[in-house]
């Protein structure tokens, strides 16, 4: 159980987002929800965070300093141990949000993201998680199928 909710369960959820304090609603908004939530700046610092913390999804920013949203994702279809984890994308920018599609984010929106709709979202890919990890490695999803 989080601290401070009375939604039991493990599902735990990455942010990337550069602006402290956009960082600071969204990870509010998911733990308040009952999510173990981990926060970072950009992807190079999320990169990290993933050596200890994995998330049943990232939610990810496109355009930060360091590395953004974009590169992160194409660092995390790099290492077979993290590359399945799907990532949200969310940008400011429509043109960027089409992209992240084609560049194998699972989903992405346009800032400022509804609140019922990130956390369906965010609710979706744990529940598929928890799926994937209750059935054997050879019928897991691929990490380059789309949703």
């Amino acid at each position: 159980m989080v601290a401070g909710t009375g939604t039991a369960h493990r599902h735990s959820v990455l942010v990337l987002e550069d602006i402290a304090d956009s960082r600071e609603a969204l990870k509010l908004l998911l733990e308040s929800q009952g999510y173990r939530v981990a926060a970072a700046a950009n992807g190079s610092e999320a990169l990290r965070t993933m050596q200890t913390f994995r998330p049943c999804v990232a939610i990810a920013d496109i355009i930060m300093p360091t590395m953004d949203g974009l590169s992160f994702r194409q660092e995390m279809l790099k290492c077979a141990d993290i590359a399945s984890i799907p990532v949200v994308a969310l940008t400011g920018h429509e043109g960027l949000r089409r992209h992240a599609l084609t560049e194998g984010f699972a989903a992405a929106l346009l800032k400022p993201a509804r609140p019922e709709e990130l956390t369906a979202l965010v609710a979706g890919h744990c529940a598929e998680s928890a799926e994937s990890a209750e059935k054997p490695r050879s019928t897991a999803r691929s990490a380059t199928q789309t949703r």
